[in-house]
């Protein structure tokens, strides 16, 4: 899942530079096409926004869970590959953009980048993308793993219920949403979690 993050990340880097160029043409030397070093100006801007990203966390499945601070993360990143592009720019002047060019592009970076982190949220949380967990046991270790993958499965598992060693204790719930079942009961217990 992460690499699916990363990828559409740099796709929609990509994309918001090209669409910047495509709204603003004109650069220093005209036509942006027409500028020496057109690629390389283009993946300057990709790779610094990917690394920057990269840098503040926003690749980490973890921070979609938690909106505020992605979006303040996204806001330092905005903050930072603009300072880092400005820096190159000054000291590499034949690698710079217009500056309305720079302006549309990165405000296009940011507003793709976090729109895409809310899709991507709520494509992970749909239960056609997770795998269904059904735990062994509901001792301790059966608890931490069920507290394991809620606070560090990423939105990936759906805990479907514990099965029971003991048959003394079948239909008990473990928590609020799950029941308790016994090995030989396995499809029953399936059908109280659907």
């Amino acid at each position: 899942m992460s690499y699916i993050l990363a990828t559409v990340d740099g796709v929609l880097v990509l994309v918001s530079v090209l669409l910047a160029v495509s709204i603003y043409p004109m650069g220093r030397y005209g036509p942006f096409m027409a500028d020496p070093y057109p690629v390389v100006k283009i993946m300057l801007v990709v790779i610094v926004a990917e690394i920057t990203l990269y840098y503040f966390g926003l690749m980490d499945l973890k921070l979609l869970r938690q909106r505020i601070r992605m979006s303040a993360q996204l806001v330092k990143a905005l903050g930072v590959y603009t300072l880092v592009l400005v820096v190159i720019y000054f000291m590499l002047p034949h690698l710079a953009m217009s500056h309305r060019t720079l302006f549309v592009c990165l405000a296009l970076i940011f507003w793709l980048t976090f729109l895409w982190r809310l899709f991507f949220q709520w494509i992970a949380s749909n239960a056609l993308f997770k795998d269904r967990v059904l735990i062994v046991g509901t001792g301790d270790l059966a608890r931490m793993i069920y507290k394991e993958i809620g606070e560090n499965g990423l939105d990936a598992y759906e805990v479907v219920g514990f099965v029971d060693e003991n048959g003394k204790r079948i239909g008990e719930k473990v928590s609020p949403d799950y029941h308790r079942g016994f090995q030989a009961n396995l499809f029953n217990l399936q059908n109280l979690s659907n």
